[in-house]
């Protein structure tokens, strides 16, 4: 004889798998669509703290230019021969005259 009961479990069973496949069939594609979305929202968030942080390097470097050029005209007016003669008569030093000028041939 057929017992009833265990063709009633795995009935119970079958229909328990199947209502499980048709909600995880209908919402894999929610999970696939959430999973695409938090991926595209985290790229633009990688993307927008890039451009943040290029800001903030752009600024930084004309920061830098600006000192760069200021130390350039530093270095021409230390360079400067009004002011090294300044400093020069200062010291008491004299340019040379012609005659104080001896040429050596080396031979």
């Amino acid at each position: 004889m057929i017992d009833v009961n265990n063709i009633g479990l795995i009935r119970n069973k079958s229909k328990i798998y199947k209502i499980i496949k048709t909600i995880f069939s209908k919402s894999y594609y929610f999970f696939v669509i959430v999973a695409l979305l938090l991926l595209i929202i985290s790229t633009r968030a990688y993307i927008t703290k890039i451009g943040y942080e290029l800001a903030a390097n752009n600024e930084i470097s004309k920061e830098i230019k600006l000192e760069n050029k200021i130390l350039h005209s530093e270095i021409s007016k230390l360079k400067s021969n009004s002011r090294l003669k300044k400093i020069a008569q200062k010291n008491k030093m004299k340019f040379p005259k012609k005659e104080d000028i001896k040429i050596l041939i080396y031979e």
